[in-house]
């Protein structure tokens, strides 16, 4: 019997714990609070591809492959992207 109780605990500490979430999450989306972000980074394992984002003091930087893409870090509005090397033309060439 202790046993069903200990599940049926955790099963509405788990429901609480995601009602109590989402709650704030959709406060936060009503107020257009910045989220904080974590540095990640994701290697596909198919492609190859390097998937990575990160954070500076105002913007927050999502890297797919040698792409930039920007993003106001405050309002979360998209900023820009950056160019490649390789999309420049006359471009100067990086020695080692």
């Amino acid at each position: 019997m202790s046993v069903f109780i200990q599940q049926r605990r955790e099963f509405w500490w788990l429901r609480t714990k995601d009602a109590v979430l989402n709650s704030i999450g959709w406060a936060m989306n009503r107020l257009h609070s910045p989220a904080k972000l974590k540095p990640f980074e994701y290697v596909d394992p198919d492609t190859d591809e390097t998937t990575y984002l990160y954070t500076d003091k105002r913007l927050s930087v999502l890297c797919i492959g040698s792409r930039r893409y920007y993003f106001d870090r405050i309002t979360g509005r998209f900023d820009g992207v950056s160019a490649s090397m390789m999309d420049v033309s006359g471009r100067v060439e990086l020695a080692d």
